[in-house]
């Protein structure tokens, strides 16, 4: 008698479905293990980020409503700021008369009076001066021959354009002083 097994084929039938499914069922459930743990890990930084937005919109508020309280004072600091570069512009552009008529005074002596500064030739001061007697004359002569106290000022030299005298016994001069490129600075 011959005895045929007909369960045991079908157990290795079903063994090697069951292998099948699971060879297929094993990608499938670590392609949605990786999914879920994907979508949980933007789930978390969308919500820390939504957190982090929230800050920065309090912040944004509070300095919003701090510009708007010193709207008034920045107004003021941007006018002030405007108005003082326009005056260092026009300071900047303008020609320094009184640095020159300051340094011209201060080679002129007790006894010598000035008549008449004219600043209409370009590089060059003319000055017309009265002078009352020898002795201040002589003054302004060493003033003038001295090289420390004109090498010190803003002119590069003096020179004597005229000198006479009038009925009363007084000097009339005319002198030229050449300014220095850039003022001596």
């Amino acid at each position: 008698m011959v005895k045929i097994n007909l369960l045991g084929k079908k157990r290795r039938e079903s063994s090697a479905k069951n292998w099948i499914y699971l060879g297929i069922l094993t990608p499938f459930v670590v392609f949605v293990l990786y999914f879920l743990s994907v979508s949980i890990f933007v789930v978390v930084k969308l919500s820390w980020i939504k957190a982090q937005q929230g800050v920065v919109d309090r912040e944004t508020e509070t300095v919003s409503r701090e510009m708007a309280a010193n709207n008034e004072l920045l107004k003021k600091f941007i006018l002030a700021k405007f108005i003082l570069g326009k005056i260092e512009s026009l300071n900047a552009g303008k020609f320094p008369y009184k640095s020159y008529l300051d340094q011209l005074l201060s080679f002129l002596p007790e006894g010598v009076v000035l008549k008449n500064v004219d600043f209409s030739s370009k590089g060059w001061i003319s000055v017309a001066i009265s002078i009352e007697g020898m002795r201040p004359l002589r003054a302004l002569e060493q003033n003038l021959s001295g090289t420390e106290k004109l090498s010190s000022s803003a002119f590069r030299s003096v020179f004597v354009e005229s000198v006479s005298r009038d009925k009363i016994g007084v000097y009339n001069a005319k002198l030229q002083f050449e300014i220095m490129r850039n003022g001596g600075k």
